[in-house]
Formats: C-alpha cells, structure tokens, sequence
C-alpha cells in the first residue's frame, strides 16, 4: 500500500514539474516576442524620426533658397540704404548694407559687383577716419610749420589722434582682403587699382603711429 502511495507522489511531482517547465517556457516565448516587437516598434520609430528630420531640412533648405530676382532685389535694396547712410556719415550701417549688398552679389554669382562692394566699405571707412581725425588739414598744416619744437608737438598730437580712430581702418581692412581675393580671380581693373590703393594707406597710418603702439591696444 505505502509502495503504491509513493509511486502516485512521485507522478503527482513529475506532473506539477512539466506543468510549471510549460508556464516558464511560456513565459520565455512571450517576453521574447514582446521583446521582438519593442525592437521593432522602436526600429519604426527611428526610422519615422529621421525621415521627419530629413523631411524638414529639405523644406529650410528649399525655403532658404532665394531666386535670382530675390537676389537682385536683396542688392538693390541693401545698396540704396547704404547711400542713405552715406549721406548721415552712419559708418556702422554703411558697412552692414554694403556687406548685404556683396553677399547677395556673390550668390548671384557676379564677383565683380561684390568685389566693388568689399572695396567700397574699406573706401566709406577712409573718408570717415579722415573726416573725424580732420587728416586733410592736419597734413597740411603739418607740411607748412616751420617751428621744429611746435611741428614735433603737432606730430604727436596728429599721431594720437589716429591711433584713436585706427580701429576703423583695421576693421576696414578686413573686408578689402575679402575683396583683394575675389579680385584675384578676375581680371585685373579699376576694382584691382581701388583695392591696393585703400590697403596702401591703411598700411600708412599704421607705419605712421607704429611707435604709439597701436598692437598693444589691440589686444
């Protein structure tokens, strides 16, 4: 009897084993599966997050393309504020239409017209460096002293006076580099003589107060 009782434990055991390998199997197929199918939703995901990323920088990217009437208009407009500047000395504006103006020209291509525009800010920017330090009398007066103790004095003082305002042709001198490069790849004309000839007397007046130190301020 006790030998019967222990067979049937041992089947009862056995059935409880395989029953419980069968929920765990289960179990182990069903995580795989959700598993599967997180990987492939967030697969969807990504690929729906790039092509919306894809999407939009191809819409900025069309949206930021001008037409070449655009263009024209950009240069057109850009220049006629600048000569609105021109007029109330307003260098800082001058430089911001003209530079307007010679990007809008070198999308269209036309170098040359951007290269007259580069040279014209070096240009605006040495007829407004002239008329605040008063160089044209200045040099003159300079030139017709004959005192040697008070022509040393004035020197000093026409010295201090550009190295003052010598900021506005370091800044101007960036953009005639600018436009001596797209120059370079053009014939050589007026815009070439223009160009060398602004940079020439940047280089001047720095020679010129070069003993005034004009790098230690710059820094």
């Amino acid at each position: 009897m006790k030998k019967i009782l222990s067979i049937f434990l041992l089947l009862f055991l056995f059935s409880c084993q395989k029953d419980e390998k069968v929920k765990v199997n289960s179990t182990i197929v069903s995580d795989s599966t959700l598993s599967v199918k997180q990987s492939d939703k967030q697969d969807t995901n990504n690929y729906i997050g790039t092509k919306n990323v894809l999407v939009e920088a191809e819409r900025i990217a069309t949206y930021n393309v001008k037409s070449i009437s655009e263009l024209w208009k950009q240069y057109k407009n850009a220049k006629e504020s600048a000569t609105k500047f021109i007029a109330e000395n307003n260098l800082d504006s001058i430089i911001t239409y003209l530079d307007l103006s010679a990007s809008a020209s070198y999308e269209l291509s036309r170098e040359d017209i951007a290269t007259w525009q580069l040279n014209n800010i070096g240009h605006y920017s040495i007829i407004e460096f002239k008329r605040i330090t008063d160089y044209e009398s200045r040099i003159q007066k300079i030139a017709t002293i004959e005192n040697l103790k008070k022509k040393g004095l004035f020197i000093q003082e026409t010295k201090t006076a550009f190295k003052e305002n010598y900021h506005i042709l370091t800044r101007a001198e960036k953009y005639l580099h600018k436009a001596q490069v797209l120059d370079s790849e053009l014939e050589a004309s007026e815009s070439t003589k223009a160009i060398e000839s602004n940079l020439i007397f940047i280089d001047w007046v720095g020679n010129y107060i070069s003993d005034i130190s004009i790098k230690s301020k710059e820094k």
